[in-house]
């Protein structure tokens, strides 16, 4: 699931410019765990979570994709461990009336992202009262910095109801952070600290090196990776700073033997422009107007991270394939069955559409 801007945007909502804008305390929550060196770091982020979290709570019942844009079950799992432990919180309140306002504005689905643009939970809420006392209008704002996150937060929460929305969600989301999602996450920490290690030593060893080409082929030399438990088979892509790469939110296992799932939506989401790109150069205007592309675009993406894979590192596919066949709700081969045809069975495509994608995943590894 990806999210471009236009590069002005992009470079309003640098993290320095933020930080210089908003003066966040010392003491705010900013990444706590992320491994040393490299190109492509592996992170987690508790307000990254926190955030998630919070939409899973609000749409996970409701969720129809055809790749759910949460885990399975992380939403009932959560509401029968509050319920058993007395656990209420103002996101409990407000659940309700937050569930209707989406119904009205479902355009609010792309705030799903905003989180993504900050360092620490502190940020994105002073962003949103700023926004919210300004009305959204960055000619109200003291100076050009506090304006440039003022156009940031007005982007997501465009219309007087749409900030009031997110206001309360952001309120909402303070609470259920000290009363509940704060000792949840820490707990996770700890209990996933195993995991962490391993996708890093698999990215850096075995991964990374195999989705090298690509990677480079398509500008994507630096990036960072962000483990996240609420996500399982569909990511988080925002590209904030050209210089500095996307932003990936993917799979945080919840054992090391489950590694490799990590890889398979780093795929997925690495390979979605290329995806979008192969679906729009092969429809006609009319279509698109029609919706053909939004149809495309879902198997478009779970066949292009198979196609990357396939070529860049083709022992880990048929594990891709049945994890996808998995999340999708579609039945999985036995063990030595061809998983990989019943993936391609389950997005079926235009020929054209795979053609191009094949045909650009080949051109970033000739002559390796």
């Amino acid at each position: 699931m990806t999210r471009r801007r236009a590069h002005a945007l992009r470079a309003l909502a640098a993290g320095a410019l933020v930080a210089a804008a908003l003066a966040a305390p010392a003491h705010a929550q900013r990444d706590t765990a992320t491994t040393p060196g490299g190109p492509w770091p592996v992170k987690t982020r508790e307000h990254v979570d926190l955030w998630l979290h919070g939409w899973a709570l609000l749409t996970g019942d409701a969720d129809t994709s055809a790749v759910p844009l949460f885990r399975k079950g992380y939403a009932d799992s959560l509401i029968v461990l509050r319920n058993r432990a007395g656990v209420f919180t103002a996101l409990d309140s407000a659940r309700t009336a937050l569930q209707s306002g989406l119904r009205r504005m479902p355009q609010l689905q792309q705030a799903q992202f905003y989180a993504l643009h900050f360092g620490a939970w502190e940020e994105a809420r002073q962003v949103l009262t700023l926004t919210t006392e300004a009305k959204g209008n960055p000619q109200r704002a003291r100076d050009r910095q506090t304006a440039a996150v003022i156009a940031l937060g007005g982007n997501y929460f465009p219309t007087p109801e749409a900030l009031q929305w997110g206001a309360r969600f952001v309120s909402a989301l303070t609470d259920e952070s000290v009363r509940a999602h704060r000792a949840l996450w820490l707990a996770g920490q700890r209990e996933r600290a195993a995991v962490l290690a391993r996708v890093d030593s698999l990215w850096r060893a075995r991964w990374f090196p195999a989705v090298r080409p690509f990677l480079r082929g398509t500008q994507q030399r630096y990036g960072e990776i962000v483990l996240s438990p609420v996500l399982e088979g569909e990511g988080r892509t925002i590209v904030l700073d050209p210089q500095r790469g996307p932003t990936v939110v993917v799979s945080f296992p919840d054992t090391p033997a489950k590694a490799d799932e990590v890889l398979y939506l780093l795929a997925h989401e690495a390979t979605g422009t290329l995806a979008a790109r192969a679906v729009l150069e092969n429809i006609t205007p009319r279509q698109a107007s029609q919706g053909l592309g939004d149809r495309y675009q879902s198997p478009a993406a779970v066949r292009a991270g198979l196609l990357l894979l396939q070529k860049a590192l083709p022992s880990a596919a048929d594990g891709y394939a049945r994890f996808y066949l998995r999340v999708m709700g579609r039945p999985v081969p036995p063990p030595g069955g061809d998983a990989i045809a019943a993936l391609v069975a389950a997005t079926p495509l235009p020929p054209e559409i795979v053609e191009q994608m094949t045909g650009l995943l080949a051109s970033y590894y000739e002559g390796i």
